[in-house]
């Protein structure tokens, strides 16, 4: 394989169904790796935060009702109106604003966070631009959190346990995505295939196919591109909280401060 087999891009749900978003990205552990997040900003003393890629405002409500000061922004702005319609309902006073990570600039905070494999979505090249952009936004000192795949620890059979079989049910209609990936080792690719299922009452159902590519990385390449773009590597940390293992965990949890000058 090779680059130009394989163009990075997003999820069918957030493109084409941004309505059917939380049914497939909110699941039991969300609350748990929320908890994680807000246990990493309390140990480095943070008290503001933007959500550079928020989606439906999982983190932000999250981290707000903990009393936290919390922006969050992301590139589609259907996503966005959702998390403005949910902090309405709420009458919560949030804001969410319609932004790029490599280029949306909001402030100084004390710490930006992009959860849930965000920066896969990413060419390298991108990553490094958004690197500064993060920086741009974050206090002397501030940190930035965010989690990617690890790609040391993908094997083939981990490859072989990523396959899914989804069905949710979002206001009457019945939702299913079979999903299955491959790898591309020589150049950090993990390739999904979804195939959805789209049920509504009384109509033929829908099909829909998507494929899309995300940006891996080792815990080492990480560390390499942090240094050269202003950042030091505070901790890495497995998504369940435990001690990072090169070739073990499935996730990388990276804590990084913005380095002073």
């Amino acid at each position: 394989m090779n680059n130009k087999e394989h163009k990075l891009g997003l999820p069918f749900e957030y493109q084409q169904m941004p309505e059917y978003f939380d049914a497939h990205n909110i699941s039991d552990q969300t609350a748990a790796k929320n908890a994680l997040i807000e246990r990493l900003l309390k140990s480095q003393n943070v008290k503001t935060v933007l959500d550079m890629t928020c989606g439906t405002g999982s983190q932000v409500f999250y981290l707000a009702a903990r009393g936290y000061e919390v922006i969050g922004s992301d590139f589609s702005p259907a996503l966005i109106e959702q998390a403005q319609s949910k902090a309405k309902k709420m009458n919560r006073d949030i804001t969410f604003i319609d932004g790029d990570m490599r280029n949306v600039k909001v402030g100084k905070f004390d710490a930006v966070i992009t959860i849930f494999n965000a920066i896969g979505h990413l060419t390298k090249a991108d990553f490094e631009t958004a690197l500064q952009n993060i920086r741009a936004n974050l206090q002397d000192g501030g940190v930035y959190i965010f989690d990617i795949f690890n790609l040391q620890a993908i094997t083939d059979d981990v490859i072989d346990d990523f396959k899914m079989d989804i069905q949710n049910v979002v206001r009457g209609v019945h939702i299913r995505n079979i999903q299955h990936s491959e790898i591309d080792r020589e150049n950090g690719f993990l390739i999904s295939h979804d195939h959805y299922t789209i049920s509504k009452e009384n109509s033929e159902p829908e099909i829909h196919k998507n494929s899309f590519s995300l940006q891996i990385y080792t815990a080492k390449e990480l560390q390499a591109m942090l240094g050269r773009n202003g950042f030091e590597v505070v901790g890495q940390y497995d998504m369940n909280g435990n001690d990072f293992v090169a070739d073990k965990s499935l996730n990388i949890l990276t804590v990084a401060k913005k380095k002073s000058g």
